[in-house]
This record gives structure tokens, C-alpha cells and sequence, in this order.
């Protein structure tokens, strides 16, 4: 058999189906041995009538070597064979570069060969039960699933944030589906589901470079629909899917809303986290996708299987300051921070004064959680997170906006130039320094003072400085600790991606640079970017 570095090949196993329920009765697992000695241990998983496969992805070029075996010692499962790997001679970074894992210090994420990964996410919560493979009804795009993946690609975003949503919780937006349904010796796969909607989709996903980060269902599921559902739900997608590149997000916002829910909805996903990192072959990254507490909650911190956070900053029912990423970071500093859930573009926000997100709202929130030190952003969409097939068909009050529509929203254009800034500048060598810079005090209560503060990242070597205002921080300031004689310095527009040169030859005196506002600040109401890049030692 021949494959490439980190795609996915399938090994096929017909085997006589002696078993009463062969996906509860007998585990097929496979062993993998690469050309220098790495072993990869994998489940397969039974895929209907006579048929079980495992799904395998090398890790680097040459010869492997694999053998099958079932846990019930049955010969029929024992094979053997060789798969000639070859390096993969593609343009994905996801194939190039190699699955992802925590980077250095806990300060972002990488690839499997260090290379620093930017988390770009769009998020599509219903993708399995409301977004259509091979339907659309805009003439624009012959497959809805498709328009919206092959968007994102176009702008540069690198993770697809979804959820299975299996289960009967009767959430507020979107259906769910089973995964499992009653067979007469226990539950079985929906077959019919996963060939004919989710295989194809999570192929597409992977095969357009995007890393689908993606969670089961949502939190209080679990607690509806019981625990051995989940292990049992876990278990089957862990084997058939983790060989695609994927962070599992558990379930969606633990620890939930309720006080007597939170312990027990921690404790039960818990179980199912353990379960999935000793499923998964390939460790690939867990997380869970938190609620809208405050501050985040610290409920899986330090757990072997916890490798990163994913925080919900909400959609306006709360202030949303740079202390909850800032102070986070400081806690724990050694785990990734990613804001998975913000200000949905377009839509209504969830607050007593409502109003219209846009762009210029969750823009101050993207680059606040860089800045704080966080590793990446999660961008929704009205129309598009929801996949609404029709202006004022379906959604939960957030927006009647079609998918289509959604799909053409200015913001995500922006979060492209966000990206190829960030990247730019080298983001991933950048740490907070706003213990360097000295601001005029004019906010009268800390609210405001944690509103209006501009926000400084630079380099070990203070040779590249960052500062974002948001359009309440437009204020003077004195950077401190300066170690180049000389900076060249910039105006960076977010939104149109457009530098201005400010002083080709700015020079610290004792290593201190001060820049005076002018009115011309004051009164555009317009977030900026200021860039110092050191020229001169």
C-alpha cells in the first residue's frame, strides 16, 4: 500500500460478522511501526455487515510496517502488511508541516515540526445536522458545506470549530442526531448518517488544510442522555476519525449554566476526556469549550489531558476586559489560551441594550487575546455559525441573516489581514510587556481603565513592539526598557490592512519613547495598530 506523510489511508478487514453487537463485542486494533522504531497503536472500528477498518496516517517518509489483531484473540482479525510512505507533495501546511501540539512554554500551538500554528477559526456548531453536502439554494454554489469551507480556506483561516451534536439535550439552536441508535443487542452506529454525511465532510474538511476542532455534543447531553453513551460514542469516533488532523473539544460550554449541574457535568466529560486520549493514537490535542464564566473556569487545569483552553468571552453579556486573558495567562501560564466564542458578526447581541455586532466590536477581542497572550481566535458569523438555510428560517433570535449572506460578511475579510499581520511581526516570539508602558490616567473607575487600555506585546530583544488601541484608548503613553538606539514606526489599519509611517527615525532617550495623541486620535473613533521596529543598536 502506498500513502503520503499525515493523510489518511484505510486498511480493510472483511471479516465473517459472528458477533451479536460487533461494535460492543470485539475491538480491532493495529499496530504500526516506522522505518526509525516509532510505534503508533490505533483502534478500527466495525463499518457495517462483514467490513472493519482502521484509518492510519504516517508520520514521516519510508517503509512501515503494520499487524491487526482483535481483543477476543479471533484469527480471522490477524493480518500483516507494509505501507510505503512517501513525503507529501502538496501545499497544505496541516501535510507539510504534521499534526499539532503545545508549543514552547505553554505559549501557543506548532505543528508537529515546530513550526508555529495561528488559530484562525470559523465556527460552524451545526455542520452534521443542518449544513448540506449536495444541496444548495444559492445559484452561486452548487453545495452549501462546500461554499463555506472553500471560503474559509480562500481567506486564510486554518480551523474549522464544530460539534458532532449527538444526543437528545434539546438545545436551543439546531437539531441533534444519534450517532448510536438501539439495535437489538445495544446500540449500533447510524450507518446511513456517517457514510453519507459525516465521512465525506470530515475528508473535505481535512483534505482543504483545515484542522477541525470539534466537540461530541453539547455539555448537558451527558447528563441527559448518560455517560456509557458517551464512552461508547467516544471510543467508535476517536477510532474512525482520529487520523484525521483534529483538536477534540469534548462538549460545548462546560460546565454549563446551573449550579447543580456544573459539578456533575465536570466529573462525567472528565471520564470521556481520559477515555479519548488513551482512544487516541495520535494524542491528539483535548480541550473543552467553556461557558460564559467569570473568570474562565479552571475546572481541568493540570490534567494530563487537558492541552490547551478554550474560553467563551460571549456575546455581550459581559464586559469583556483584557484582564480575563491577561490574568488567565498568569495563572496558567503554561497552557495555550484560545477565544473560542465572541461577538458573532451581524448578529443581535445577548444583552439588555442589544445591538448589531460589528466588525470594529469583535476585532478589539481578536487582537486583545494576542496581545493578552493568547494563541488565536475564533470568529462566528450570523447565518453562517448557525447554518440558517433561509433569512428568518430557523436561528434563536441572534439574527435572521442567510447563510449566504453570512458568508459575505466583511469581518472575516479582516480577520485575514489579522492573520498576515500577527504573522508578519513574528506574534509567537512576542510576550506582554504592559508592566513596560507608563499611560495617562483619564478614566475616572477601573471599568473604564479596563476598557481603555492599549495593550503592548514586543520580543525578547524589544526590537518589535506592538501596541493596539481600541477606539477608547487613544491616550499617550511611554514605552520603557528601549534597547535599540533607533525605530522605524507605523500606523497599521486593521481593517484595511494599511500601514502609515509615523517617524522613520524615532529615538529613545535612556531607553524611554514617549508618543503624544493628537486631537486627530481623539476624534476618529477607530482602533489602530502602532509598530516599532528597531533599526539601529
Amino acid at each position: 500500500m502506498k500513502a503520503e506523510t499525515w493523510r489518511v489511508s484505510e486498511i480493510e478487514l472483511k471479516v465473517e460478522n459472528s458477533y451479536k453487537n460487533p461494535m460492543t463485542d470485539v475491538d480491532l486494533k493495529a499496530e504500526f511501526k516506522s522505518p526509525g522504531g516509532e510505534e503508533i497503536t490505533l483502534y478500527g472500528f466495525w463499518d457495517g455487515g462483514d467490513s472493519w477498518k482502521v484509518r492510519f496516517a504516517p508520520t514521516c517518509a519510508g517503509k512501515w510496517t503494520y499487524t491487526t489483531y482483535a481483543s477476543d484473540g479471533n484469527k480471522a482479525f490477524e493480518s500483516a502488511g507494509e505501507i510505503d510512505a512517501a513525503l507529501y507533495s502538496g501545499n497544505l501546511d496541516i501535510y507539510k508541516h504534521g499534526f499539532l501540539r503545545k508549543g514552547p512554554q505553554g505559549r501557543y500551538l506548532i505543528y508537529d515540526d515546530g513550526t508555529p500554528f495561528f488559530w484562525l477559526g470559523d465556527t460552524h456548531w451545526t455542520f452534521v445536522t443542518e449544513e448540506r453536502l449536495d444541496e444548495s439554494n444559492c445559484e452561486k454554489y452548487a453545495s452549501q458545506f462546500k461554499a463555506c469551507v472553500d471560503k474559509r480556506v480562500e481567506q486564510r483561516f486554518t480551523v474549522y470549530q464544530s460539534n458532532f451534536r449527538d444526543g437528545k439535550d434539546f438545545h436551543m439552536f439546531g437539531k441533534y442526531l444519534e450517532y448510536l441508535v438501539d439495535g437489538e443487542h445495544g446500540l449500533v452506529p447510524n450507518f446511513e448518517l456517517l457514510h453519507g454525511n459525516v465521512d465525506p465532510k470530515m475528508a473535505y474538511i481535512a483534505d482543504a488544510g483545515l484542522v477541525n476542532a470539534i466537540g461530541y455534543t453539547w455539555g448537558s447531553a451527558i447528563l441527559h442522555c448518560g455517560a456509557e453513551r458517551y464512552r461508547l460514542l467516544a471510543k467508535y469516533l476517536v477510532a474512525r476519525y482520529g487520523a484525521y488532523p483534529i483538536i477534540w473539544t469534548l462538549a460545548g460550554e462546560i460546565p454549563g449554566f446551573f449550579p447543580a449541574q456544573r459539578q456533575p457535568m465536570i466529573d462525567a466529560w472528565r471520564e470521556i476526556a481520559l477515555l479519548t486520549e488513551e482512544y487516541d493514537g495520535y494524542n491528539n490535542l483535548q480541550s473543552a469549550h467553556l461557558a460564559t464564566d467569570r473568570p474562565f473556569p479552571s475546572m481541568y487545569q493540570g490534567e494530563t489531558w487537558h492541552d490547551l483552553a478554550m474560553s467563551q468571552a460571549g456575546h455581550g453579556d459581559f464586559d469583556m476586559h483584557y484582564n480575563m486573558y491577561s490574568d488567565y495567562r498568569e495563572s496558567y501560564p503554561d497552557c495555550p489560551l484560545i477565544e473560542s466564542e465572541g461577538l458573532y458578526e451581524a448578529a443581535t447581541s445577548n444583552e439588555i441594550s442589544s445591538r448589531i455586532i460589528t466588525p470594529a466590536m469583535f476585532r478589539r477581542l481578536a487582537y486583545l487575546v494576542i496581545q493578552c497572550g493568547g494563541a488565536g481566535f475564533t470568529y462566528g458569523a450570523n447565518g453562517v455559525w448557525e447554518l440558517q438555510w433561509e433569512a428568518g428560517v430557523g436561528g434563536i433570535g441572534w439574527g435572521d441573516m442567510a447563510w449566504w449572506d453570512g458568508l459575505e460578511l466583511p469581518g472575516a475579510g479582516q480577520l485575514t489581514i489579522y492573520r498576515d499581520f500577527y504573522e508578519r511581526v513574528g506574534w509567537h516570539k512576542l510576550r506582554p510587556i504592559n508592566h513596560l508602558i507608563e499611560r495617562s490616567r483619564m478614566a475616572f473607575h477601573r471599568q473604564a481603565e479596563l476598557l481603555r487600555q492599549p495593550l503592548f506585546t514586543a520580543d525578547d530583544e524589544m526590537k518589535t513592539i506592538v501596541g493596539y488601541f481600541s477606539e477608547s484608548a487613544m491616550k499617550a503613553f511611554t514605552i520603557k526598557t528601549l534597547s535599540y538606539k533607533s525605530y522605524r514606526v507605523e500606523w497599521f489599519d486593521p481593517e484595511t490592512g494599511e500601514y502609515t509611517l509615523h517617524d522613520e527615525d524615532a529615538r529613545p532617550r535612556e531607553g524611554r519613547w514617549t508618543l503624544q495623541m493628537s486631537r486627530m486620535f481623539w476624534g476618529e473613533k477607530k482602533d489602530k495598530i502602532l509598530v516599532m521596529s528597531g533599526v539601529k543598536r
